[in-house]
């Protein structure tokens, strides 16, 4: 996603300003045509981030602010030295380019402080408290402060000081510190927000990987471009577990769907009360639903000869699958283990091309609906899980703040009205194999 285009052209307003000096001056040829590319990537790095603290620290990866002042400072000197005759424009002032730089600075810095005053006074209540933690300036201030003060040292000059800025790993020290905290934090994520073991292991990986690239660096920082290279390799090595896990997964659970909706196309109260069908006159949804009892245990029956070709698996063996149970054990699951249990134990041995639903077991679905005792009872905690995690990062009723500005405070429940028990996964896996 990237920058809000408004922020972008108040950030790189500050450096436009190098482009309509020269124009307003006349000013063309090849260092224009520098400051020229220079913004362009600007506004190609705009497009590319989403945050504007990763924008700066690439923007200073790149070294763009100090090139572009010294093609300003170049084309400005060339052109005086023209007007004045002195050495055909080929002699420019170190002095003169020092200024010109930490001028620069000195304005990316002020720039850096206005976009963010700027953010909080247009922001919402929970916008704000986002911002004030994703997005203070204040670490890259402070390296841009250590370049000046490098430059300001008694006796520098223009070469030295970029010299030093290199050696020093000035120009980098954002960088390294971005990079490796958005690492962290998204393995923090991931572990808080309970995602899948293979997500944990790459973030995992690539903080080791980062830490180990980095120890190597006499700054403790992995160039940019290197660790492009990295994290995807590390990306590529899961890919086809991942691939194989995600499509093993989607087709049990493309069963269990399917084979809940076999169910209830037997229901009495289907047409009363469940959408689609409640949308329909009675004898279309009759027509729909027989047409659902008809053909969905051929399509069940698909499902499983590729689960079986492509897998060597069993719907049965569901309940051995790594991630269904990650996927009840994180509470992602919306069917209670009574239902879940009821259509693979009981209602699977009848869905077959050209059978139906014995009565006593669609009089047994019914009465599971009627009970309310369909849904999972902790449905809700994954997202109290997601509200613990965003309020310890922005603050205390940020998620309640959030949810108020985008209209949906009366959503931010604590319990789901069902009448299931909640689940135990080792009862329901001695149940699968009775």
């Amino acid at each position: 996603m990237a920058i809000d285009k408004t922020l972008l052209d108040s950030i790189a307003g500050g450096y436009k300003f190098y482009l309509d000096d020269m124009k307003n001056r006349g000013i063309g040829g090849e260092h224009f045509d520098t400051v020229q590319n220079l913004y362009n990537r600007i506004m190609e790095l705009g497009d590319e981030c989403s945050d504007i603290n990763v924008l700066y620290a690439k923007m200073q990866n790149e070294n763009i602010i100090v090139k572009m002042s010294e093609a300003y400072t170049k084309a400005l000197t060339e052109e005086g030295n023209k007007k004045y005759n002195s050495d055909n424009g080929s002699v420019y002032d170190d002095s003169y380019l020092m200024k010109n730089n930490l001028d620069a600075l000195r304005s990316s810095i002020q720039s850096l402080r206005d976009n963010f005053d700027n953010m909080l006074k247009n922001a919402t209540p929970s916008q704000r408290m986002r911002i004030l933690v994703e997005h203070n300036p204040q670490p890259i201030i402070k390296s841009i402060e250590e370049m000046i003060a490098l430059a300001e040292q008694p006796g520098m000059t223009y070469p030295n000081f970029l010299r030093l800025q290199i050696e020093q790993g000035l120009d980098r020290a954002v960088e390294g510190i971005t990079t490796r905290q958005f690492i962290e934090k998204t393995l923090e994520m991931h572990k808080a927000l309970m995602s899948d073991d293979i997500a944990i292991r790459i973030w995992q990986e690539k903080l080791d990987q980062y830490n180990k690239t980095a120890a190597q660096n006499k700054f403790n920082i992995v160039d940019t471009h290197e660790w492009e290279l990295i994290s995807d390799s590390i990306e590529r090595k899961y890919q086809p577990e991942a691939n194989r896990r995600s499509r093993i997964f989607d087709l049990f659970t493309n069963i269990l769907s399917k084979l809940d909706a076999w169910c209830v196309a037997y229901c009495d109260y289907t047409p009363r009360e469940l959408m689609p069908w409640t949308t329909m006159t009675l004898p279309d949804a009759k027509r729909d639903l027989k047409r659902i009892q008809q053909t969905y245990p051929g399509i069940i029956n698909a499902y499983e000869h590729m689960l079986e070709k492509y897998f060597a698996l069993k719907f049965t063996d569901i309940a051995d699958n790594p991630d269904f149970r990650h996927h009840v054990m994180s509470n992602m699951i919306d069917e209670s283990q009574e239902l879940v249990e009821f259509l693979i134990t009981e209602a699977y041995p009848h869905c077959k091309p050209r059978w139906d639903l014995p009565k006593e077991l669609i009089g047994k679905r019914e009465q599971i609906h009627c009970d309310n005792r369909e849904g999972n009872p902790d449905r809700l905690k994954p997202y109290l899980r997601m509200k613990r995690y965003y309020n310890d990062i922005y603050g205390e009723g940020y998620m309640e703040q959030f949810m108020n500005d985008i209209d949906l405070g009366k959503a931010d429940k604590t319990e789901c009205n069902s009448a299931a028990t909640p689940w135990n996964y080792d009862t329901f896996v001695q149940n699968m194999r009775k």
